[in-house]
């Protein structure tokens, strides 16, 4: 099985004087394919779309890169519900003072404010082919960009909240 390459995000003196999900336009630069993120992590991106298209493979985002505060809330209230469900494994976030559950059938998605597309250094990327999903974990590192976490958790079980398609820019 071909390594995963997953590193812990860090946020410049930038976004740090910045909100998450607030960041200001202009700070902001439009991607290959649409959507946005923050300046340096876009013109990484957009080097890595290129190189990779290169190699014969297309980088396509399966959603937009920055995702407001107003957008993470509407992603959060589809997906998750302030009662436990019917949903195995259990996954289950905090906000506005209750414990909320993931619904069925649903991917899991930050707390409005936390998430990695609210600093404009994630970008979820189209990896039903796995020649792309192998391209990435090869080349991706070399652009910055890394899974926020692994397949399996220490014990050896799935982990609930592994997204093969979320890739983040670390290299701040």
């Amino acid at each position: 099985m071909l390594p995963e390459p997953v590193k812990k995000m860090t946020l410049d003196a930038t976004l740090r004087s910045n909100g998450n999900g607030t960041l200001p336009r202009k700070i902001l630069e439009p991607l290959i394919g649409g959507g946005q993120l923050y300046g340096p992590a876009a013109r990484f991106y957009n080097l890595m779309v290129k190189e990779a298209e290169k190699d014969g493979v297309e980088l396509n985002p399966s959603a937009s890169g920055y995702r407001s505060l107003e957008q993470q809330r509407a992603l959060f209230l589809d997906r998750f519900v302030p009662r436990p469900t019917t949903r195995v494994p259990k996954v289950s976030r905090q906000y506005q003072g209750k414990t909320w559950w993931l619904k069925r059938g649903k991917s899991p998605c930050a707390t409005p404010g936390t998430s990695p597309h609210g600093w404009g250094l994630a970008q979820d990327i189209d990896v039903r082919d796995p020649r792309v999903f192998r391209w990435l974990c090869r080349n991706a590192p070399q652009f910055g960009f890394y899974l926020q976490g692994t397949r399996l958790l220490p014990n050896g079980k799935q982990n609930p909240e592994y997204e093969a398609w979320h890739w983040q820019f670390c290299n701040l």
